[in-house]
């Protein structure tokens, strides 16, 4: 299955379907991680989460690499049939007057103001629970801006350097009181995001390629440094001073037990499987679990004391686990989500809600590749798209949700300074009209060339 997936996107950028850095496929690269190579790893070697081992896994095996290929295939074909959705992504796109030095103080403004989003409401009731991930999606809006700014003028120093100190900076932001990777992968992949756009996306394969080695390898290092740095608990120092202490002290078994970790994508395939298992024991199915634990997570506990939990939460109460801190939890992986919430109701739902959000994230990029802004927005929740496969799938929903809200609210208001709309580029477009978003993929050579006619224009 991972070689079917990596093989179809593959197919559908060279032949113009989906563009190879679509928010499409960084879900589909989280299942290949998450459940697809974590499941076979589970499955030849029996190795999974402690606590989470079954007993037998012929029949939880089996139901998970049918509910996994039947998503996977549903996914895929609903991605392509949302006209529609195409047609509404594709509204009021706009183009914007952007040089260099226009993007990096739009992307440094951004970043300060994610940094004060991060930490002026820490301590406000209520607010504090939505602030961080409007702050994280900040901060890697600015760091696209940057980035793009770079592209543009990649031997200049300057902006250069000024990449380097807004990327350190928001790295640093999100390291105090963060435990979670997602949002320091989240502001990486925003980086390779404004690049991409801006100049990647251009390049042949054999200047491409080296270039996303170099990006993932990168990442890969940093996750897996913060990674053997981590301490569990609800007490933990995790101040910036003692986080960059520990990073200092990780040793060479840390790294290797986490380099495991990483490739078997923690495991949650084998607790998809321990989840399975354990409905077909208990039946104590949550219908549309995942669905209903998205809406109801900005509301206060303390409104609600009895609001749901997430499943990785739960399951570790019912597995059983000690030892653990209070708030340990697993990651349920796509498919035990799916079983937990009643798969014949939950598989179609979650499939088409899905494949529908992905398809408009990624024509209105596409688009917008005139509009920094809106690159700036959909690039900046990268992580979370990766990690919903693992799970908590409603969680990670929502902190894309909440990153997407903080990039549209401030960005657009800091665009209104820094970028403003172009509006004779913009009736220039309309006088001359383009056809459908499928027949531009077809012919990139076009579509470069509508690019830099803009931007030569602006």
């Amino acid at each position: 299955m991972s070689l079917v997936i990596i093989v179809i996107m593959w197919s559908n950028a060279s032949n113009g379907k989906c563009d190879i850095f679509a928010t499409r496929n960084f879900f589909l690269g989280g299942v290949i991680l998450f459940q697809s190579v974590s499941g076979a790893q589970t499955l030849l070697t029996g190795d999974t989460e402690g606590g989470a081992a079954v007993n037998d896994y012929r029949t939880p095996g089996l139901l998970f690499c049918i509910i996994l290929t039947i998503f996977v295939v549903l996914f895929l074909a609903l991605y392509r049939k949302f006209g529609f959705v195409e047609r509404l992504a594709e509204r009021q796109t706009r183009i914007r007057v952007t040089t260099s030095s226009r993007l990096v103080l739009a992307g440094i403004t951004l970043v300060l103001v994610g940094g004060v989003l991060r930490f002026a409401g820490a301590r406000i009731p209520y607010v504090a629970i939505l602030l961080p991930q409007l702050a994280a999606g900040v901060l890697g809006g600015g760091v696209t801006l940057v980035a793009m700014a770079w592209a543009r003028s990649s031997f200049n120093l300057f902006i250069a350097a000024m990449l380097g100190v807004t990327l350190v900076g928001a790295a640093a932001v999100i390291l105090v009181d963060a435990f979670g990777r997602r949002e320091l992968v989240g502001i990486l992949f925003s980086m390779v995001a404004g690049l991409y756009f801006e100049k990647w996306r251009w390049m042949p394969v054999t200047k491409l390629l080296p270039r996303a080695v170099i990006a993932l390898s990168t990442l890969a290092a940093v996750v897996l440094i913060f990674s053997s740095s981590r301490t569990g608990g609800e007490n933990v120092d995790r101040s910036l001073t003692q986080q960059l202490q520990r990073i200092r002290e990780i040793d060479a078994r840390s790294i290797q037990e986490n380099i495991m970790a990483a490739t078997s994508g923690q495991f949650a395939g084998g607790i998809s499987m321990w989840v399975i298992d354990a409905r077909r024991a208990d039946a104590e199915y949550y219908p549309m679990h995942s669905l209903f634990y998205f809406a109801t997570l900005p509301i206060p506990r303390n409104y609600w004391p009895g609001k749901p939990e997430g499943l990785g939460m739960t399951i570790v109460d019912q597995a059983g686990i000690s030892g653990v801190s209070e708030g340990h939890s697993w990651g349920p992986g796509l498919v035990g989500h799916l079983y937990n919430d009643i798969v014949f109701f939950s598989l179609p739902v979650y499939a088409l809600m899905l494949a529908a959000a992905f398809r408009y994230m990624d024509t209105r990029t596409l688009r917008s590749i005139d509009d920094p802004v809106t690159i700036a927005i959909f690039g900046s929740a990268l992580g979370q798209v990766f990690g919903m496969p693992r799970g908590d799938l409603g969680l990670f929903a929502f902190n894309m949700l909440a990153a997407y809200s903080g990039v549209w609210i401030f960005g657009r208001l800091v665009a209104k300074v820094f970028l403003p709309i172009d509006r004779e580029a913009e009736l220039l477009d309309k006088e001359q009209g383009f056809g459908s978003l499928d027949d531009e993929y077809e012919d990139c050579p076009a579509m470069t060339e509508r690019s830099g006619s803009h931007e030569q224009h602006a």
